[in-house]
Protein backbone atom coordinates (compact mmCIF):
# COMPACT_ATOMS: atom_id res chain seq x y z
CA UNK A 1 0.00 0.00 0.00
CA UNK A 2 1.51 3.18 -1.10
CA UNK A 3 1.45 6.20 1.39
CA UNK A 4 -0.50 9.78 1.03
CA UNK A 5 1.73 12.17 1.18
CA UNK A 6 0.14 16.09 1.34
CA UNK A 7 1.78 19.17 2.22
CA UNK A 8 -0.57 22.36 4.00
CA UNK A 9 1.03 25.95 3.43
CA UNK A 10 0.00 28.55 5.22
CA UNK A 11 0.38 31.78 4.39
CA UNK A 12 -0.61 35.47 6.30
CA UNK A 13 0.00 38.98 5.81
CA UNK A 14 1.16 40.79 8.61
CA UNK A 15 1.63 44.28 7.64
CA UNK A 16 5.21 44.38 6.17
CA UNK A 17 5.51 40.48 6.86
CA UNK A 18 4.64 37.33 5.23
CA UNK A 19 4.35 34.26 7.82
CA UNK A 20 4.34 31.24 6.33
CA UNK A 21 3.79 27.99 8.30
CA UNK A 22 4.28 24.31 6.61
CA UNK A 23 2.90 21.15 7.66
CA UNK A 24 3.79 17.78 6.05
CA UNK A 25 1.53 14.86 6.27
CA UNK A 26 1.63 11.14 5.87
CA UNK A 27 -1.93 9.65 5.57
CA UNK A 28 -3.35 12.23 7.73
CA UNK A 29 -0.31 12.05 10.45
CA UNK A 30 1.41 15.05 10.82
CA UNK A 31 5.21 13.84 10.34
CA UNK A 32 7.02 17.51 9.55
CA UNK A 33 6.30 21.17 10.57
CA UNK A 34 8.50 24.32 10.06
CA UNK A 35 7.46 28.44 9.52
CA UNK A 36 9.11 30.97 7.99
CA UNK A 37 8.68 34.80 7.91
CA UNK A 38 9.78 36.95 5.16
CA UNK A 39 9.62 40.79 3.92
CA UNK A 40 6.68 41.24 2.43
CA UNK A 41 5.58 44.97 1.35
CA UNK A 42 4.76 44.90 -2.10
CA UNK A 43 0.88 44.76 -3.36
CA UNK A 44 2.07 40.94 -5.57
CA UNK A 45 4.20 38.27 -3.54
CA UNK A 46 7.67 38.93 -4.44
CA UNK A 47 9.49 36.44 -7.07
CA UNK A 48 11.78 35.13 -4.45
CA UNK A 49 9.04 34.01 -1.83
CA UNK A 50 7.03 32.46 -4.73
CA UNK A 51 9.70 30.54 -5.87
CA UNK A 52 10.19 28.65 -2.78
CA UNK A 53 6.63 28.08 -2.17
CA UNK A 54 6.48 26.38 -5.84
CA UNK A 55 9.29 24.68 -4.81
CA UNK A 56 7.43 22.91 -2.04
CA UNK A 57 4.53 22.33 -3.78
CA UNK A 58 6.83 20.40 -7.01
CA UNK A 59 7.73 18.09 -4.55
CA UNK A 60 4.30 16.74 -3.21
CA UNK A 61 1.33 16.75 -5.75
CA UNK A 62 -1.25 17.18 -2.87
CA UNK A 63 0.25 20.68 -1.72
CA UNK A 64 -2.48 23.34 -0.49
CA UNK A 65 -1.96 26.71 0.29
CA UNK A 66 -4.46 28.71 2.50
CA UNK A 67 -4.35 32.30 3.34
CA UNK A 68 -6.42 34.89 4.88
CA UNK A 69 -8.11 37.69 3.00
CA UNK A 70 -5.33 40.77 2.63
CA UNK A 71 -8.16 43.42 3.49
CA UNK A 72 -10.96 41.73 5.64
CA UNK A 73 -13.99 43.67 4.77
CA UNK A 74 -16.69 41.20 5.53
CA UNK A 75 -19.92 41.05 6.69
CA UNK A 76 -21.98 37.94 8.50
CA UNK A 77 -25.36 37.43 6.85
CA UNK A 78 -28.59 34.84 7.41
CA UNK A 79 -28.39 31.89 5.00
CA UNK A 80 -32.38 33.36 3.65
CA UNK A 81 -30.49 37.01 3.18
CA UNK A 82 -30.82 38.29 -0.70
CA UNK A 83 -27.54 38.07 -2.49
CA UNK A 84 -25.80 40.79 -4.17
CA UNK A 85 -23.79 40.37 -7.49
CA UNK A 86 -20.86 42.55 -6.70
CA UNK A 87 -20.16 39.93 -3.68
CA UNK A 88 -18.36 36.72 -3.03
CA UNK A 89 -19.96 34.36 -0.37
CA UNK A 90 -19.15 31.38 1.61
CA UNK A 91 -20.42 29.35 4.22
CA UNK A 92 -19.62 30.33 7.75
CA UNK A 93 -22.08 27.77 9.79
CA UNK A 94 -25.48 26.59 9.43
CA UNK A 95 -26.92 29.74 10.04
CA UNK A 96 -24.45 32.26 8.78
CA UNK A 97 -22.60 33.36 5.38
CA UNK A 98 -19.85 35.46 5.20
CA UNK A 99 -19.74 37.99 2.36
CA UNK A 100 -17.36 40.27 0.64
CA UNK A 101 -16.82 42.55 -2.50
CA UNK A 102 -15.23 40.51 -5.36
CA UNK A 103 -12.97 43.35 -5.68
CA UNK A 104 -11.60 42.96 -1.97
CA UNK A 105 -11.24 38.98 -2.99
CA UNK A 106 -9.52 39.61 -6.46
CA UNK A 107 -6.78 41.55 -4.42
CA UNK A 108 -5.79 38.85 -1.79
CA UNK A 109 -5.95 36.00 -5.34
CA UNK A 110 -3.55 38.30 -7.41
CA UNK A 111 -1.53 39.05 -4.41
CA UNK A 112 -0.59 34.95 -5.02
CA UNK A 113 -0.28 35.24 -8.35
CA UNK A 114 3.15 34.03 -8.95
CA UNK A 115 2.54 30.66 -7.02
CA UNK A 116 -1.17 30.31 -6.99
CA UNK A 117 -3.91 29.81 -3.89
CA UNK A 118 -5.92 27.06 -2.79
CA UNK A 119 -8.14 28.63 -0.22
CA UNK A 120 -8.89 31.95 1.45
CA UNK A 121 -11.00 32.46 4.39
CA UNK A 122 -11.92 35.22 6.70
CA UNK A 123 -11.04 36.38 10.19
CA UNK A 124 -14.59 35.19 11.14
CA UNK A 125 -13.96 31.51 10.11
CA UNK A 126 -11.12 31.22 12.38
CA UNK A 127 -13.27 32.56 15.15
CA UNK A 128 -16.14 30.74 14.41
CA UNK A 129 -13.83 27.41 14.40
CA UNK A 130 -12.75 28.80 18.03
CA UNK A 131 -16.09 28.94 19.13
CA UNK A 132 -16.75 25.47 17.49
CA UNK A 133 -13.93 23.71 19.26
CA UNK A 134 -14.78 25.68 22.76
CA UNK A 135 -18.45 25.64 23.28
CA UNK A 136 -19.91 28.86 25.31
CA UNK A 137 -22.99 30.19 26.06
CA UNK A 138 -23.93 34.09 26.74
CA UNK A 139 -20.89 35.23 25.71
CA UNK A 140 -19.22 38.21 23.86
CA UNK A 141 -16.18 36.84 22.07
CA UNK A 142 -13.68 39.29 20.20
CA UNK A 143 -11.09 38.15 17.79
CA UNK A 144 -8.41 40.86 18.03
CA UNK A 145 -6.20 40.32 14.68
CA UNK A 146 -4.10 43.00 12.61
CA UNK A 147 -5.82 46.44 14.24
CA UNK A 148 -9.71 44.41 13.84
CA UNK A 149 -11.75 43.42 16.48
CA UNK A 150 -14.44 40.84 15.29
CA UNK A 151 -17.18 40.58 17.55
CA UNK A 152 -19.15 37.90 18.11
CA UNK A 153 -22.71 37.71 20.93
CA UNK A 154 -23.80 34.05 21.35
CA UNK A 155 -27.11 32.99 23.25
CA UNK A 156 -27.84 30.42 25.93
CA UNK A 157 -27.89 27.96 23.04
CA UNK A 158 -23.99 28.92 21.57
CA UNK A 159 -25.97 30.29 18.67
CA UNK A 160 -24.87 33.62 17.04
CA UNK A 161 -27.09 36.64 17.54
CA UNK A 162 -25.05 39.67 17.01
CA UNK A 163 -21.90 40.20 14.94
CA UNK A 164 -19.91 43.24 14.71
CA UNK A 165 -16.31 44.73 12.93
CA UNK A 166 -14.50 47.02 14.50
CA UNK A 167 -11.21 49.18 13.11
CA UNK A 168 -8.63 49.76 15.72
CA UNK A 169 -6.05 52.33 15.21
CA UNK A 170 -2.60 51.04 14.11
CA UNK A 171 0.93 51.94 15.58
CA UNK A 172 1.47 53.49 12.03
CA UNK A 173 -1.11 56.16 12.61
CA UNK A 174 0.08 56.82 15.86
CA UNK A 175 3.89 57.14 14.48
CA UNK A 176 3.27 59.85 12.31
CA UNK A 177 0.86 62.08 14.70
CA UNK A 178 2.10 65.27 16.07
CA UNK A 179 1.77 63.60 19.82
CA UNK A 180 4.96 60.71 18.71
CA UNK A 181 7.70 62.25 20.16
CA UNK A 182 10.07 59.02 20.57
CA UNK A 183 9.84 55.53 20.97
CA UNK A 184 9.30 54.61 24.53
CA UNK A 185 7.31 57.66 24.85
CA UNK A 186 5.23 56.49 20.97
CA UNK A 187 4.84 52.92 22.67
CA UNK A 188 3.59 54.16 25.59
CA UNK A 189 0.56 56.08 24.15
CA UNK A 190 -0.07 53.54 21.56
CA UNK A 191 -0.79 51.57 24.67
CA UNK A 192 -2.97 53.83 26.00
CA UNK A 193 -4.56 54.51 22.90
CA UNK A 194 -5.29 51.00 21.64
CA UNK A 195 -6.81 50.33 25.29
CA UNK A 196 -9.06 53.05 25.30
CA UNK A 197 -10.28 51.90 21.89
CA UNK A 198 -11.09 48.76 22.97
CA UNK A 199 -12.40 49.43 26.13
CA UNK A 200 -14.84 51.73 24.16
CA UNK A 201 -15.26 49.16 21.48
CA UNK A 202 -16.66 46.54 23.43
CA UNK A 203 -18.97 48.73 25.91
CA UNK A 204 -20.76 50.22 22.57
CA UNK A 205 -21.28 46.85 21.48
CA UNK A 206 -22.86 45.55 24.62
CA UNK A 207 -25.09 48.96 24.45
CA UNK A 208 -26.27 48.59 20.93
CA UNK A 209 -26.69 44.80 21.54
CA UNK A 210 -29.11 45.11 24.73
CA UNK A 211 -31.18 47.99 22.47
CA UNK A 212 -32.15 45.42 19.68
CA UNK A 213 -32.88 42.44 22.21
CA UNK A 214 -33.97 41.58 25.36
CA UNK A 215 -33.73 38.36 25.54
CA UNK A 216 -29.82 37.32 26.32
CA UNK A 217 -27.47 38.69 28.76
CA UNK A 218 -23.97 38.59 28.61
CA UNK A 219 -22.02 36.51 31.54
CA UNK A 220 -18.57 37.05 30.02
CA UNK A 221 -16.61 38.86 27.56
CA UNK A 222 -13.67 36.96 25.99
CA UNK A 223 -10.94 38.74 24.35
CA UNK A 224 -8.94 36.27 21.69
CA UNK A 225 -5.22 37.91 20.64
CA UNK A 226 -2.91 36.96 17.98
CA UNK A 227 -0.53 39.20 19.54
CA UNK A 228 -0.21 40.24 23.45
CA UNK A 229 -0.63 44.20 23.71
CA UNK A 230 -3.10 44.52 27.17
CA UNK A 231 -1.50 43.88 30.83
CA UNK A 232 -3.47 41.99 33.31
CA UNK A 233 -3.95 45.01 35.03
CA UNK A 234 -6.10 46.33 32.06
CA UNK A 235 -7.89 43.15 31.97
CA UNK A 236 -8.67 43.60 35.80
CA UNK A 237 -9.77 46.78 35.09
CA UNK A 238 -12.28 45.90 32.23
CA UNK A 239 -13.41 43.32 34.85
CA UNK A 240 -13.92 46.18 37.55
CA UNK A 241 -15.89 48.94 34.80
CA UNK A 242 -18.37 46.08 32.65
CA UNK A 243 -18.86 44.27 36.10
CA UNK A 244 -18.43 41.02 34.02
CA UNK A 245 -16.32 38.33 34.04
CA UNK A 246 -13.18 39.29 31.19
CA UNK A 247 -10.77 36.77 29.98
CA UNK A 248 -7.89 36.88 27.82
CA UNK A 249 -5.92 34.65 26.29
CA UNK A 250 -3.62 33.66 22.99
CA UNK A 251 -5.17 32.35 20.15
CA UNK A 252 -2.99 30.04 17.21
CA UNK A 253 -4.14 31.93 13.73
CA UNK A 254 -1.90 29.40 11.93
CA UNK A 255 -3.48 26.22 13.44
CA UNK A 256 -6.80 26.97 13.06
CA UNK A 257 -6.50 28.20 9.52
CA UNK A 258 -4.61 24.67 9.10
CA UNK A 259 -7.94 23.36 10.50
CA UNK A 260 -10.01 25.14 8.06
CA UNK A 261 -7.91 24.06 5.30
CA UNK A 262 -8.52 19.89 5.80
CA UNK A 263 -11.52 18.44 4.02
CA UNK A 264 -14.10 18.88 6.69
CA UNK A 265 -14.11 22.92 6.70
CA UNK A 266 -12.08 23.69 3.24
CA UNK A 267 -15.96 23.88 1.29
CA UNK A 268 -16.20 27.31 3.77
CA UNK A 269 -13.26 29.12 1.44
CA UNK A 270 -14.22 31.74 -0.46
CA UNK A 271 -12.39 29.80 -3.81
CA UNK A 272 -12.40 25.88 -4.65
CA UNK A 273 -8.60 24.45 -4.14
CA UNK A 274 -6.23 23.96 -7.51
CA UNK A 275 -6.85 20.82 -9.23
CA UNK A 276 -3.96 18.76 -8.49
CA UNK A 277 -1.55 16.09 -10.63
CA UNK A 278 -3.23 12.57 -10.34
CA UNK A 279 -0.90 9.60 -9.47
CA UNK A 280 0.81 8.47 -12.68
CA UNK A 281 2.62 5.41 -10.60
CA UNK A 282 0.72 3.15 -13.81
CA UNK A 283 1.72 5.75 -16.78
CA UNK A 284 5.39 5.47 -15.43
CA UNK A 285 5.69 1.84 -15.35
CA UNK A 286 3.82 1.58 -18.86
CA UNK A 287 6.50 4.20 -20.15
CA UNK A 288 9.37 2.26 -18.75
CA UNK A 289 8.03 -0.75 -20.55
CA UNK A 290 7.90 0.91 -23.90
CA UNK A 291 11.60 2.44 -23.87
CA UNK A 292 12.78 -1.26 -22.03
CA UNK A 293 10.92 -2.89 -25.90
CA UNK A 294 12.39 0.10 -28.09
CA UNK A 295 16.36 -0.73 -26.93
CA UNK A 296 15.85 -4.92 -27.04
CA UNK A 297 14.68 -4.40 -30.83
CA UNK A 298 17.48 -1.89 -30.91
CA UNK A 299 20.14 -4.26 -29.84
CA UNK A 300 18.44 -6.92 -32.49
CA UNK A 301 18.64 -5.19 -35.33
CA UNK A 302 20.94 -1.82 -35.12
CA UNK A 303 24.73 -2.38 -35.84
CA UNK A 304 24.94 -1.81 -32.12
CA UNK A 305 28.90 -2.47 -31.96
CA UNK A 306 30.13 0.27 -35.15
CA UNK A 307 27.86 2.57 -33.88
CA UNK A 308 28.49 2.59 -30.53
CA UNK A 309 32.50 2.78 -31.51
CA UNK A 310 31.46 6.12 -33.46
CA UNK A 311 29.78 7.75 -30.92
CA UNK A 312 32.24 6.56 -28.43
CA UNK A 313 35.09 8.32 -30.46
CA UNK A 314 32.90 11.45 -30.90
CA UNK A 315 32.73 11.37 -27.17
CA UNK A 316 36.39 11.65 -26.41
CA UNK A 317 37.25 14.32 -28.95
CA UNK A 318 34.34 16.14 -27.43
CA UNK A 319 35.98 15.92 -24.33
CA UNK A 320 39.47 17.01 -25.15
CA UNK A 321 38.07 20.01 -26.68
CA UNK A 322 36.00 21.52 -23.54
CA UNK A 323 36.91 20.63 -20.61
CA UNK A 324 33.70 21.76 -17.83
CA UNK A 325 34.87 23.66 -14.73
CA UNK A 326 32.10 22.31 -12.09
CA UNK A 327 32.72 23.55 -8.24
CA UNK A 328 30.23 23.78 -5.31
CA UNK A 329 29.96 27.05 -4.12
CA UNK A 330 27.72 27.30 -0.38
CA UNK A 331 24.36 28.19 -1.15
CA UNK A 332 24.25 31.85 -0.38
CA UNK A 333 20.50 32.11 -0.28
CA UNK A 334 20.17 29.05 2.05
CA UNK A 335 23.00 30.83 4.44
CA UNK A 336 21.10 34.43 4.28
CA UNK A 337 17.52 32.47 5.13
CA UNK A 338 19.00 31.53 8.30
CA UNK A 339 20.03 34.23 9.39
CA UNK A 340 17.02 36.52 8.10
CA UNK A 341 14.97 34.06 10.12
CA UNK A 342 17.06 34.42 13.44
CA UNK A 343 16.90 38.54 13.38
CA UNK A 344 13.36 38.05 12.57
CA UNK A 345 12.54 35.77 15.26
CA UNK A 346 14.77 37.99 18.21
CA UNK A 347 12.66 41.26 16.70
CA UNK A 348 9.16 39.83 17.08
CA UNK A 349 10.05 38.75 20.50
CA UNK A 350 10.31 42.07 21.57
CA UNK A 351 6.93 43.10 23.70
CA UNK A 352 5.49 46.77 23.35
CA UNK A 353 7.09 47.89 26.76
CA UNK A 354 10.46 47.42 25.70
CA UNK A 355 13.00 49.39 23.32
CA UNK A 356 16.29 48.40 21.76
CA UNK A 357 19.31 50.16 21.96
CA UNK A 358 22.08 47.15 20.69
CA UNK A 359 21.60 44.04 19.45
CA UNK A 360 24.66 41.87 18.82
CA UNK A 361 24.38 38.21 17.59
CA UNK A 362 26.87 35.71 17.26
CA UNK A 363 27.09 32.20 16.10
CA UNK A 364 26.07 30.76 19.12
CA UNK A 365 24.80 33.48 21.92
CA UNK A 366 23.19 37.02 21.38
CA UNK A 367 23.17 40.51 23.45
CA UNK A 368 20.77 42.29 23.73
CA UNK A 369 20.72 45.84 25.39
CA UNK A 370 17.53 47.39 25.90
CA UNK A 371 15.52 49.96 28.03
CA UNK A 372 12.19 48.37 29.58
CA UNK A 373 9.15 49.83 31.48
CA UNK A 374 8.45 46.64 33.93
CA UNK A 375 11.21 44.58 35.07
CA UNK A 376 8.95 41.57 35.16
CA UNK A 377 8.54 41.72 31.10
CA UNK A 378 12.25 40.07 31.15
CA UNK A 379 10.73 36.83 33.34
CA UNK A 380 6.95 36.65 31.82
CA UNK A 381 7.99 37.21 28.00
CA UNK A 382 11.21 37.17 27.28
CA UNK A 383 13.61 34.34 29.06
CA UNK A 384 10.28 32.14 28.03
CA UNK A 385 11.28 32.76 24.27
CA UNK A 386 14.61 32.64 24.62
CA UNK A 387 14.81 29.36 26.59
CA UNK A 388 12.89 27.62 23.78
CA UNK A 389 16.31 28.64 21.63
CA UNK A 390 19.06 28.66 23.84
CA UNK A 391 20.11 26.92 26.79
CA UNK A 392 20.77 29.63 29.34
CA UNK A 393 19.40 33.20 29.60
CA UNK A 394 19.78 36.00 32.07
CA UNK A 395 19.88 39.36 32.67
CA UNK A 396 21.30 42.25 34.26
CA UNK A 397 20.22 45.56 35.14
CA UNK A 398 22.51 49.11 35.74
CA UNK A 399 19.78 51.02 37.54
CA UNK A 400 16.69 49.13 39.33
CA UNK A 401 15.60 52.20 41.02
CA UNK A 402 15.19 54.21 37.78
CA UNK A 403 11.92 54.69 36.06
CA UNK A 404 13.10 53.34 32.76
CA UNK A 405 15.29 50.29 33.42
CA UNK A 406 18.43 49.45 31.45
CA UNK A 407 19.07 46.10 31.14
CA UNK A 408 21.51 43.76 29.12
CA UNK A 409 20.27 40.36 28.42
CA UNK A 410 22.02 37.42 27.55
CA UNK A 411 21.43 34.16 25.84
CA UNK A 412 23.82 30.84 24.95
CA UNK A 413 24.28 27.95 23.73
CA UNK A 414 21.87 28.10 20.48
CA UNK A 415 19.84 24.32 20.39
CA UNK A 416 19.15 24.68 16.89
CA UNK A 417 22.45 24.23 14.33
CA UNK A 418 21.82 24.45 10.82
CA UNK A 419 24.11 22.35 8.13
CA UNK A 420 25.19 24.52 5.50
CA UNK A 421 23.72 23.08 2.24
CA UNK A 422 25.74 23.04 -1.03
CA UNK A 423 24.06 23.77 -4.75
CA UNK A 424 25.88 22.69 -7.99
CA UNK A 425 27.86 26.02 -9.43
CA UNK A 426 29.00 26.11 -12.58
CA UNK A 427 31.31 28.71 -13.53
CA UNK A 428 29.76 31.85 -15.56
CA UNK A 429 32.15 34.17 -14.55
CA UNK A 430 33.32 36.68 -17.90
CA UNK A 431 36.62 34.05 -19.57
CA UNK A 432 36.41 31.95 -16.84
CA UNK A 433 38.88 34.49 -15.01
CA UNK A 434 39.44 34.31 -11.13
CA UNK A 435 38.37 37.76 -9.65
CA UNK A 436 40.73 39.29 -7.76
CA UNK A 437 39.94 41.64 -4.56
CA UNK A 438 39.65 44.54 -6.22
CA UNK A 439 37.18 43.92 -8.51
CA UNK A 440 35.20 42.02 -6.13
CA UNK A 441 35.16 45.11 -3.43
CA UNK A 442 33.35 47.37 -6.46
CA UNK A 443 30.74 44.12 -7.40
CA UNK A 444 30.07 44.32 -3.04
CA UNK A 445 29.84 48.34 -3.09
CA UNK A 446 27.03 48.69 -5.57
CA UNK A 447 24.93 46.19 -3.73
CA UNK A 448 24.85 48.72 -0.82
CA UNK A 449 23.61 52.40 -0.04
CA UNK A 450 26.15 54.87 -0.97
CA UNK A 451 27.55 55.78 2.41
CA UNK A 452 28.05 52.20 3.05
CA UNK A 453 31.33 51.45 4.56
CA UNK A 454 33.29 47.83 2.87
CA UNK A 455 36.52 46.98 4.60
CA UNK A 456 38.70 43.99 3.27
CA UNK A 457 39.11 41.97 6.16
CA UNK A 458 40.92 38.45 5.45
CA UNK A 459 40.23 35.75 2.70
CA UNK A 460 41.03 32.25 2.98
CA UNK A 461 41.18 28.36 0.61
CA UNK A 462 39.41 25.56 1.55
CA UNK A 463 37.22 24.03 -1.39
CA UNK A 464 36.91 27.71 -2.85
CA UNK A 465 38.22 30.74 -2.18
CA UNK A 466 36.29 33.27 0.58
CA UNK A 467 37.02 37.10 0.51
CA UNK A 468 35.39 38.17 4.17
CA UNK A 469 34.42 41.93 4.02
CA UNK A 470 32.77 44.15 7.32
CA UNK A 471 30.40 46.00 6.20
CA UNK A 472 29.07 48.69 8.26
CA UNK A 473 25.91 51.08 7.17
CA UNK A 474 23.26 53.04 8.58
CA UNK A 475 19.49 52.32 7.81
CA UNK A 476 16.44 54.65 9.17
CA UNK A 477 14.26 50.89 10.10
CA UNK A 478 15.00 47.52 10.12
CA UNK A 479 12.93 46.88 6.95
CA UNK A 480 15.80 48.30 5.20
CA UNK A 481 18.34 45.01 6.58
CA UNK A 482 16.05 42.61 5.11
CA UNK A 483 15.76 44.69 2.14
CA UNK A 484 19.26 44.28 2.22
CA UNK A 485 19.68 40.37 2.76
CA UNK A 486 16.93 40.16 -0.31
CA UNK A 487 19.26 41.84 -2.50
CA UNK A 488 22.30 39.94 -1.51
CA UNK A 489 20.22 36.74 -1.85
CA UNK A 490 18.82 37.42 -5.25
CA UNK A 491 22.93 38.28 -6.91
CA UNK A 492 24.25 35.07 -9.22
CA UNK A 493 27.51 35.27 -7.18
CA UNK A 494 27.91 33.04 -4.14
CA UNK A 495 27.55 35.87 -1.17
CA UNK A 496 26.28 35.79 2.49
CA UNK A 497 26.15 37.55 5.52
CA UNK A 498 27.77 35.97 8.39
CA UNK A 499 28.42 36.65 12.53
CA UNK A 500 28.83 38.51 14.08
CA UNK A 501 25.63 40.69 13.10
CA UNK A 502 25.43 43.94 15.34
CA UNK A 503 22.57 46.70 15.60
CA UNK A 504 22.88 49.98 17.34
CA UNK A 505 20.89 52.89 17.79
CA UNK A 506 22.20 56.03 17.03
CA UNK A 507 21.14 59.82 16.38
CA UNK A 508 21.69 58.84 12.64
CA UNK A 509 19.51 55.45 12.47
CA UNK A 510 20.39 52.05 13.50
CA UNK A 511 23.86 51.49 12.85
CA UNK A 512 24.29 47.58 11.52
CA UNK A 513 27.86 45.81 11.25
CA UNK A 514 27.95 42.59 9.64
CA UNK A 515 30.57 39.94 8.04
CA UNK A 516 30.10 39.45 3.93
CA UNK A 517 31.57 36.32 2.72
CA UNK A 518 32.33 36.32 -1.10
CA UNK A 519 32.88 32.57 -2.63
CA UNK A 520 34.45 31.62 -6.19
CA UNK A 521 36.40 28.95 -7.58
CA UNK A 522 40.11 28.79 -6.93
Amino acid sequence: MFSKESLYINAIKYKAQLKINYKKLDNDDIIETNSSIFIAKDDILGRDIASKLNAHASLINNTYLSTLLLQDETKLLKKKEPRLKDFAYTSLNNDYDVSVSKNTLFETKNYFEKCGVDYIFSAYHVLNLHIEQNPCNNNLVVLLFNNQAFCIILNSKGEIVFNRKIELTPFENIKESNFYENDILGQKLFDEIYFLELNEAIKNTIEEFYKVTKNVFIEKVSLLYNLKQISEEQISSMNENFMIDVTYHPISVDEELFELSKDSHSHKSFIKPRPKPSNNFSNVIFTLLIIALILGIGYLYLPYDKLFNKEMQKEIVKKEKIIERVVQLPDHSFKNGIIETRILKLLEMVPYDMVLKELLIEKNSIKINADLLNKDTYIKVIQPQLLKNYNVSNISFKDEKSHILEGIILAEGLKERNTTKFRDYKDTYVSNEFMPIITVTEQIKILFPKDTIVTFKSSFKSEVVTFNYLVNVIIKRPLEFFEIINTISNELYSINISYPVSFVKTEAGVEVEFILQFHQPK
